[in-house]
């Protein structure tokens, strides 16, 4: 572990951490989502339609024929003092999400990836982010 003789230095090394995890939960999570093995994929728009903000939710959704995974949140500059918003605005979103109407998947697939899923994304980049900070 790296030694600091400056509080200011310690801060510093422990933020660039936090910044890093969060980045990578939220890069993470995205591209899971975005995987035909997560998403249900009709036309591939739905897996597509994950957009990452930065503040305020992202209003965005995929165009039609859209079927590749969205990655804008590697396009973020994370600050782990700031909020962060995963969203898909799909008007069929939460039918196929939260009703479990998606006809590809188990009817819980969507509530499974967020209490199981997502909590292992968390653990892996904590994990990571506490080699690469030496933490």
């Amino acid at each position: 572990m790296p030694r600091f003789d400056n509080a200011k230095d310690l801060e510093k090394h422990l933020k660039k951490a936090l910044d890093a995890l969060q980045a990578e939960v939220l890069i993470t999570t995205q591209a899971r989502l975005g995987s035909a093995a997560v998403s249900p994929v009709d036309t591939g728009r739905l897996r597509s339609s994950w957009f990452a903000a930065e503040g305020t939710s992202s209003n965005e959704v995929a165009p039609e024929k859209e079927n590749s995974p969205n990655s804008d949140a590697t396009n973020l500059r994370v600050d782990a003092d700031k909020t962060y918003h995963l969203t898909n605005n799909l008007p069929y979103v939460q039918y196929v999400a939260l009703e479990g109407k998606a006809v590809s998947k188990p009817a819980n697939w969507f509530i499974d990836f967020m209490n199981v899923t997502v909590p292992r994304i968390q653990n892996a980049a904590a994990r990571v982010v506490k080699q690469e900070y030496e933490l």
